[in-house]
This record gives structure tokens, C-alpha cells and sequence, in this order.
């Protein structure tokens, strides 16, 4: 029986194969502790222990590659065990991250989308995501609803969280988002950025730490957040549009959430906030690469970005084909296009593949222009002047050679002298 049990087989199962009830093997165990009292109980895993915790201290590691690697050395347990035990390990390490930035203001902040279902937007309905920023040391909630987690989307949303929270932490902490990161960290290599998030932290000053896969617990500050928002503030909320619903959003972060005494530090967010802004990274310009795309305007007047074409005014325009803007999306998932500074087209971005999106008012300026006569080039006439000294072209005699000229009695006299 012990050694099924230590096999990691349930009660149940146990009882099963050796042909008796669940009682029965409860009633045994009770009566060793009360014969023996506290029974130590050994394991096959017991003199590998010391393996795996080397293994896992380096490397993440699955248990059915410890196991595989166990059973060259001699191990002939099961792999349930080594579940267990990998497990617990982890648990112990995870915690170790955890808490290693427990009491310091201004290190860290843990960052993570959540989805919350659909919404009516713009006329269509989309998809609801949540982006949480929780401070490592105060607690401090900066959250946000959406209906894109594009890169340049979640760059707006963070340079929009640093500015309320008074600074930028020293280290943020994601999971593997594609926004952020390239190539996920495996057990010989760690995680790739992508080059255009590497580019944004430099700017701001900030590292990107990668949660290691399935380890959840790395970031339960954030996880955390996210649902107390998602039970406390969203289920049976009612509202009108998304404004509507991050500006309650925003009054029951200052009114209920980061005013509360938190259960871990016993003390209010805000009022460990302070301590956070004195240690965390000054504020700097707004980095704008994530959100400007240069665009070139048509004969139509239209641009094309992301597969659909949106209309700009053509009466500041005009009819030059090739005139450069530049197309600005912003985290309300509008389309703002700009011509030398000036704002000459706003729409809500549509998805690939709709119809040509056109403002009513471009339209019937287009129309407008197309019912003016249309503007001809003058061609240009040849000027009128007079020379008063012209030029006469050569004649034969100018260039043909030099002749002597005699009368014609000479020619009469050369004939009456010669000879017959």
C-alpha cells in the first residue's frame, strides 16, 4: 500500500488494486500514526532532489524532461512525484521574484492585458481588453479600457500611465505579449524584444522583464488587479460608450481602489505612492515613432492605411497626387491624418478589406471641385520683338574662290595668236 501510495496513485486507486475499499486504506494509515506516530515517509525522488533543484535553479524545465533525465541516473519512480516536486520548487523560486521587490519603491511596476468580452464602438461591435499597471511597492492601480492592443496602442496607454502615476518605474514586468517581445525565453536563451518596444524603453528609460512561461504567480500583483477590477468595478456595470466607461473606470480607481488599506502592506496605495514617485525615473517628451506613419495622398484625395482607404479634405489638398501626411492612430482607435501641422482627416479606423471611409464633408467638397470648369494651362505665345540689323545668309559667290575678270577682247586675242 505504502508503495503505491509513494508511486503518487490516488487512495482510490490503491484500493482498487489491492482489491479492498477507501475505508480500509484510510483506517490502515490512521492506525500506523497512532502505532508509530509521526511516520517519515521516504521517496525514490529523495536522493535526486539535489539534481533537480540544480536543474531548475538554471533552467525551466518541464517535469517529463527531468524525468527522462532522471531515469539515466537510476531513478524508477513515476513521473507523478516528480510533478510534485517540480512544483514545489517552482513555487519557491516564483515567490523568490516575487518578493525580492517587495519593499522597494520605484523598481518595478507588473503590466498585462485582460479581455472583458465586446462593446458597440463606432458602429461595430469590438473587442473589450483591459490594460492594468500596478506599482510593485504602493499598489497603485492605472488601468484602462480598449478596443486594440496594437504596439502603438499599448505605448500611448503607458506613456499615459507614467504621467498619472508621477514617473516611470526602473523595471517593468510582462508576460510574453507579441506587442513586446520577439521570442519567448527558453531554457538556453532569454526573451528577444521587439525592436520597436526596445526602441520605446530606451526612450523612457525603462527595462522589459519577461515572465517565464506558465508561471503565472511572477506577476500576481498585476493578475491580482486585474481581477478585483473585472469582480469589483465591471460585473453588472452599466454605461453608455467607452469614454463613459474609463471615466467611471478612473473615479472608482481614486474613490475605492487605491484608497482602500490593502490587504498585503496594510496601508493605502495612495499613501505609499509618495515614496514610489521619489524613487522612479523623471518624465520626458512623448516618444511619437509608434504612432506616426507617413501616407501619400491621391488624385481622390484618399490615403491608404491598414488595407482601407480614408478620405482627407481636398480643398487644402488639391489635386497634386503624391503629397506626403502623416497618419496618427491614437488609443481611442481614431484615424487623425496631418498636412504640414494641419489636421485634414479624422475617422475610426476600420477593419482590412471595408469600403473606402469618406467624411460627408470631404465628399462634397470633391463634388464641388468636380463641377468647376476645369482650370486649362495658358500656353504661352512666342514674344514680339524687331532687329534692327539683320543678318544676310552667305552667298555662292562669298564662299567660292577668287576669279580673275577680263573683257572679252582679251579672250579674242589669246584665239587670233594661236596657231592653226
Amino acid at each position: 500500500m505504502y508503495q503505491l501510495l509513494e508511486e503518487g496513485l490516488s487512495k482510490a486507486e490503491v484500493a482498487r488494486r489491492l482489491g479492498c475499499s477507501r475505508q480500509t486504506i484510510y483506517n490502515q494509515l490512521a492506525q500506523d500514526r497512532e502505532e508509530e506516530g509521526p511516520r517519515v515517509r521516504t521517496s525514490k525522488l529523495d536522493r535526486f532532489r539535489k539534481y533537480v533543484e540544480s536543474r531548475l535553479d538554471r533552467f525551466d524545465l518541464p517535469a517529463t524532461v527531468l524525468l527522462a533525465e532522471l531515469r539515466e541516473r537510476g531513478y524508477e519512480g513515476g513521473v507523478t512525484i516528480v510533478r510534485e516536486l517540480v512544483a514545489r520548487i517552482k513555487d519557491r523560486h516564483t515567490q523568490r521574484v516575487v518578493d525580492r521587490f517587495e519593499t522597494e519603491p520605484g523598481r518595478q511596476a507588473q503590466v498585462d492585458w485582460a479581455s472583458c468580452g465586446t462593446i458597440w464602438h463606432h458602429g461595430r461591435r469590438r473587442r473589450l481588453s483591459l490594460l492594468v499597471v500596478v506599482l510593485g511597492y504602493s499598489r497603485m492601480i492605472w488601468a484602462r479600457f480598449v478596443v486594440s492592443e496594437r504596439r502603438p496602442v499599448l505605448a500611448a496607454l503607458l506613456e499615459d500611465a507614467f504621467a498619472e502615476l508621477g514617473g516611470v518605474p526602473r523595471e517593468l514586468l510582462f508576460d510574453n505579449l507579441k506587442q513586446v517581445i520577439a521570442q519567448p525565453r527558453s531554457d538556453s536563451s532569454p526573451a528577444i524584444l521587439q525592436p520597436g518596444f526596445a526602441d520605446f524603453a530606451d526612450h523612457w528609460g525603462f527595462e522589459v522583464h519577461a515572465c517565464p512561461p506558465y508561471w503565472p504567480r511572477a506577476k500576481g500583483k498585476v493578475e491580482r488587479a486585474i481581477g478585483y477590477i473585472e469582480t469589483s468595478f465591471l460585473e453588472g456595470r452599466s454605461f453608455d460608450d467607452l469614454g463613459d466607461l474609463n471615466a467611471q473606470l478612473r473615479f472608482w480607481l481614486a474613490t475605492v481602489a487605491n484608497v482602500r488599506v490593502h490587504g498585503t502592506t496594510g496601508e493605502r496605495p495612495v499613501d505609499r505612492l509618495a515614496e514610489d514617485q521619489a524613487a522612479m525615473r523623471a518624465l520626458v517628451t512623448p516618444y511619437l515613432k509608434l504612432e506616426v506613419e507617413p501616407r501619400q495622398a491621391d488624385w481622390d484625395g484618399r490615403i491608404s492605411f491598414r488595407g482601407v482607404r480614408y478620405s482627407v479634405d481636398p480643398s487644402i489638398l488639391g489635386a497634386r497626387r503624391g503629397e506626403p501626411v502623416e497618419a496618427h492612430v491614437g488609443t481611442d482607435e481614431r484615424l487623425r491624418i496631418y498636412h504640414r501641422g494641419r489636421l485634414v482627416g479624422t475617422h475610426a479606423v476600420a477593419p482590412p478589406g471595408s469600403p473606402p471611409q469618406d467624411d460627408p464633408a470631404h465628399a462634397r467638397t470633391r463634388r464641388w471641385l468636380r463641377q468647376q470648369p476645369p482650370v486649362r494651362r495658358l500656353r504661352e505665345r512666342a514674344p514680339r520683338f524687331e532687329q534692327r540689323h539683320q543678318e544676310t545668309q552667305p552667298s555662292w559667290a562669298a564662299v567660292a574662290p577668287v576669279v580673275a575678270a577680263r573683257a572679252l577682247d582679251a579672250y579674242e586675242e589669246v584665239v587670233r595668236c594661236r596657231p592653226s
